[in-house]
């Protein structure tokens, strides 16, 4: 599992100048208060982590990882562990990113309000990863981005639908209350949201038929 472990960071690699590139342009749009670097740097990653499933569809690698000892479970296995381990690292980064731009902006340094922002990125990242991972298991790489792209902003459309008839303000109150134990409540459902969406990718990579 670890040869596929490392096997996606070399992918990664190999796409890294153009997330860089990408990143760059980012960080000008930072300095100039129209963007927050706690949200650009695991964005990036996530988009990085996404082509991975790219190129072993490009490479019909898939067929050949089946092969290989508890090949099905190891592969699922490690693209989510290999996931966890790309947010922490862009979290450490987005976090020192983000205290070095807000002293160099205003001399001064808000760490709450960095790490609470993070740590809502963290969160919509493992949210993403949840959701896309079984669909891309299960659809491919290419569809498994549209899909999730219509679900998401479905959801949102008929979520802002709904909030014409009904009032949110319990759910504006919970999640101000959750704000208030973010650093224990949000790796908590990380955990689940990632051990859930776990338990449906293995079952169904476990059936598919390459």
């Amino acid at each position: 599992m670890l040869g596929l472990i490392k096997k996606d960071f070399l992918l990664i690699k190999a796409n890294s100048k153009q997330m860089l590139i990408i990143f760059a342009i980012y960080l000008i749009l930072i300095f100039q208060g129209t963007m927050d670097i706690t949200f650009v740097v695991p964005l990036i990653g996530i988009m990085l982590f996404i082509s991975t499933f790219s190129y072993d569809d490009f490479n019909n690698w898939n067929p050949y990882a089946v092969t290989l000892p508890d090949g099905r479970k190891n592969v699922v296995k490690a693209k989510y562990i290999a996931s966890v381990i790309l947010i922490v690292i862009l979290g450490a980064v987005a976090l020192t990113f983000g205290v070095g731009v807000a002293y160099i902006k205003s001399n001064s340094i808000n760490l709450d309000e960095t790490i609470s922002a993070l740590m809502g990125t963290v969160l919509s990242s493992v949210i993403i990863i949840s959701l896309l991972y079984p669909i891309v298991f299960k659809f491919g790489a290419t569809n498994g981005r549209i899909i999730l792209f219509v679900v998401v902003f479905g959801a949102a459309g008929i979520g802002a639908l709904i909030s014409n008839f009904i009032d949110m303000t319990p759910v504006t109150n919970m999640v101000n209350e959750l704000d208030n134990y973010a650093l224990i409540a949000i790796p908590i459902i990380s955990i689940i949201l990632l051990g859930i969406s776990y338990l449906i990718s293995n079952k169904i990579y476990k059936n598919k038929e390459f």
